[in-house]
């Protein structure tokens, strides 16, 4: 439909349509207060022209009741799941009590992005916002943000969730780091990450100024932000510029998958209970105002159920002996891993141990692929060394996988993790730095090879396998979880349990009507080190049932030789379903060494950031250039070339109208190519 050009009342109309309503809200009758209302009574965005006749004045309470009947003219293919109404509802109700920020507390996979955005183009549409100022703790999370919601499809279309909306709603997000402008008219937003923020103060500060009151401001993943309150000196600098920023938006929404950051200090702009309320550690309860569980996914059927598969160790300490004291010799103390879990980084590092983990995460990604082929593993590890080492075992054991690694949080990591996405893959090894945010629903088999035992860091890395595909139906989706047998596994698999267990009975109910350091003694035992390690047994453990080790093998067995990809304890379930629960003795086959054979398959294209485009464009430009000086028989090299170069660059210029610097979007930098090409 036509809309009018022009969005808001003017001044002037503002004070006719006040003395038309005598200062009282033409709804309520309530006197109108300072912040009132000019509202369309046929919306704007319905094709309601902004003139006098079609003019109210509302109170502010009015005005969003009536909003809340807006949404009826716009049809928008985005449903919103009862955790992001939620938060687009408190935001508006914090807006009109007061409040200036919300915070939300929500595990992976919850449709955090989906929330915010759809947030934001709530308060454009109701003309509260011009701009959204996204911040995330990693620069894919920034590129994610952007080609998620908005990119460039292969015909020049655009692409991503802004196609879930109908016009009016926000334009392009552009991933920014020290770049201005920021922002591109109205209904643009910008996305970075903090630490480009602390990098370039000045920047987002001023454009934050200059946009008071008119934009909403968003704290991804805000456990990695610092709190400038903390007087231990464990704030950090990006946390004292969000709340500078904070200072100028309409709103702020503090998203966060943990209460804590991981040194146990507060979040940025956050509160908490008396501290009569903290835990059995003394920490306090976040005061939040709207919250997604692993159960609301399992509830409302957007995450996977799980099956863990726990390897036990066997472990020997030595004890160096005092060598002042001659009677004093070394010992030698030998544990299993589930019964203490110290020294459980050294463990990790025995390849005795990760290599059997490694192993279970191949044949586990093989059997989904049974299901379908484009099911994938991520192994996640200590740190880039350990990384590299399971990447080049892989690499040597199983030459026909395909595997990619995602180490380095905010250099070659972006576009690992983009291709792994989008290309044929098999298995990603990572580092926790590096997966934080990271949406791959293809993902289904978890490994743990990493010695953090903090309940949030571990559900951010099991939550990259939780997230339901929508390829294939939720309930014949589920995530397997290699993991360490060690007591705090353990308890983090009976918290899962819980969790589970809560959102499948919330299911019959209506169908029916991070990061924690090593602990102390592992730095101080200087003379105490593990000698060694070897994995032993594995067990299976769901919300349903557990297998044993023993009868695990004897399932294993079972599935190759009826070429099964059934999780274990389903197929334990089913056994014991028909009377005929596997028994030991029986023989177990060896492991199979056959490789899959590689299916033919067309590769997609990776969606890319403007960024990411323009720097092609601009090396297609310079392509262009050097292969016409070569038909005019100028080669790299020769003389007169450099002068030939900068000639041939002015020509282009001139023809386009923008130099390599001024041309920053995509169009600019496309005409630039077109008069590279045109030159004769």
């Amino acid at each position: 439909m036509e809309l009018d050009p022009q969005r808001f009342f003017s001044g002037n109309q503002r004070k006719v349509l006040y003395s038309l309503a005598d200062g009282l809200c033409e709804l309520c009758g309530e006197a109108l207060g300072s912040g009132w209302h000019a509202d369309h009574r046929i919306p704007w965005a319905a094709g309601g022209p902004t003139v006098i006749e079609n003019g109210q004045a509302l109170c502010a309470g009015c005005n969003q009741t009536k909003g809340d009947g807006m949404l009826q003219y716009f049809q928008d293919k985005f449903k919103a799941r009862p955790f992001q109404a939620d938060v687009v509802t408190q935001v508006l109700d914090g807006i009109e009590s007061g409040r200036d920020r919300t915070v939300v507390l929500a595990s992976p996979g919850s449709g955090k992005t989906l929330a915010y955005l759809s947030l934001a183009t709530r308060l454009f549409r109701e003309g509260r916002i011009d701009h959204i100022a996204v911040f995330v703790p990693r620069v894919a999370l920034a590129q994610q943000c952007e080609v998620g919601w908005q990119h460039l499809t292969l015909d020049k279309r655009p692409g991503g969730l802004c196609t879930l909306f109908e016009e009016p709603r926000f334009g392009k997000i552009w991933h920014r780091t020290n770049e201005v402008p920021l922002t591109a008219g109205r209904g643009t937003g910008f996305v970075a990450t903090y630490s480009a923020l602390a990098t370039s103060e000045s920047i987002f500060v001023e454009w934050a100024a200059k946009h008071q009151g008119r934009f909403l401001l968003i704290a991804d993943e805000a456990q990695f932000c610092g709190d400038s309150r903390d007087g231990d000196g464990g704030g950090t600098r990006a946390g004292t510029l969000i709340q500078k920023l904070h200072e100028h938006a309409l709103h702020t929404l503090l998203l966060t998958g943990t209460p804590y950051r991981a040194d146990n200090n507060p979040l940025v702009l956050a509160d908490y209970e008396d501290p009569q309320h903290g835990d059995a550690n003394g920490l306090r309860r976040l005061v939040k105002h709207a919250e997604a569980t692993y159960a609301d996914g399992i509830a409302e059927n957007y995450l996977r159920t799980f099956e863990m598969h726990l390897t036990e160790a066997r472990v020997s300490r030595r004890t160096l002996g005092d060598p002042s004291d001659r009677m004093s010799g070394d010992s030698l103390l030998t544990y299993n891993l589930s019964d203490d879990g110290d020294g459980l980084a050294e463990v990790l590092r025995d390849p005795k141990t990760w290599e059997p983990l490694v192993e279970q995460v191949v044949s586990k990604v093989r059997d989904k692929q049974k299901f379908n082929p484009s099911y994938r593993g991520l192994i996640s590890c200590m740190g880039q060394g350990e990384a590299r080492k399971v990447q080049q075992y892989l690499q040597a054991r199983h030459p026909g996988l395909r595997v990619g690694i995602a180490v380095s949080s905010d250099t070659d990591a972006p576009r690992a993790l983009s291709e792994f996405r989008s290309l044929p893959m098999d298995i990603l090894v990572t580092v926790r730095m590096a997966f934080i945010g990271y949406d791959c629903p293809q993902i289904t088999v978890v490994g743990i090879l990493t010695h953090y035992r903090d309940r949030g860091h571990l559900m951010q890395l099991v939550g990259r396998g939780l997230r339901v595909w929508s390829d294939m139906p939720p309930r014949e989706q589920s995530c397997l979880i290699i993991a360490p047998d060690d007591p705090r596994m353990k308890e983090f698999l009976e918290h899962l349990r819980g969790q589970r267990e809560d959102g499948l009975r919330r299911v019959k109910e209506r169908e029916g009507g991070e990061s924690e350091s090593e602990s102390s003694s592992e730095g101080q035992l200087s003379l105490s080190y593990v000698e060694s390690a070897v994995a032993t047994t594995t067990r299976a453990a769901s919300n349903d049932t557990d297998v044993e080790s023993d009868e695990l093998l004897l399932i294993e067995s079972i599935k190759l030789e009826v070429d099964s990809a059934e999780d274990a304890t389903k197929f334990a379930r089913f056994l014991e379903l028909y009377g005929i629960r596997t028994k030991l003795g029986d023989q177990v086959p060896g492991p199979r060494n056959d490789l899959d054979n590689e299916m033919i398959v067309q590769v997609p294209q990776p969606p890319r950031t403007d960024k990411e485009i323009i720097d092609e464009l601009k090396s297609r430009t310079t392509s262009a250039i050097t292969r016409y000086l070569r038909k005019a028989g100028v080669a790299p090299g020769s003389p007169g070339y450099q002068d030939a170069v900068t000639k041939a660059t002015f020509r282009v210029n001139e023809a386009a109208g923008y130099t390599a610097k001024t041309a920053n979007t995509v169009d600019l930098a496309e005409k630039r190519l077109q008069a590279a090409l045109a030159l004769k």
